[in-house]
């Protein structure tokens, strides 16, 4: 596995850890018990939440990318032509997601929907595009392009 891949996999892990213990507190406490959502409570927390987890993305990213770089000296920083070309279809489909997900966002806002939804849907559409993106590009490595 290359540093590429190893690096692709890294961010691909710590966007599925971090986000996925954010949609599971916001998420997870009203699904679990039954209850309605109160959007202006919920939307407190999740700023508070949404602000925590960018240290928490940088940290992991980080510590990993250097423990990945110190086992791959060789490797790190070297990038060719089937590299670009991976990265760039990844970033199309990354890219067709995050707008079907932009365009949904503005049709709640169109709707008067809560501030919540409208929020939690663009951070999901982000979320959901950047592990669209990573594992494009894992499969495009394993298949070849």
């Amino acid at each position: 596995m290359t540093f590429l891949e190893k690096s692709n996999l890294l961010m691909l892990g710590a966007i599925t850890l971090v986000y996925g213990v954010y949609f599971a507190l916001v998420f997870g406490g009203p699904l679990v018990s039954g209850g309605e959502i109160n959007t202006d409570i919920a939307l407190m927390m999740s700023n508070g939440l949404v602000i925590a987890s960018i240290p928490a993305m940088v940290a992991i990213s980080v510590f990993g990318h250097i423990v990945i770089a110190l086992l791959n000296r060789k490797e790190a920083g070297r990038q060719d032509e089937r590299d670009a070309l991976i990265e760039m279809r990844g970033d199309q489909r990354g890219g067709f997601v995050m707008a079907v997900c932009a365009v949904c966002a503005m049709g709640l806002a169109m709707i008067a929907a809560a501030h919540f939804w409208i929020v939690n849907l663009i951070l999901a559409g982000l979320v959901l595009g950047e592990i669209v993106k990573a594992v494009s590009r894992l499969i495009d490595y394993r298949r070849g392009v």
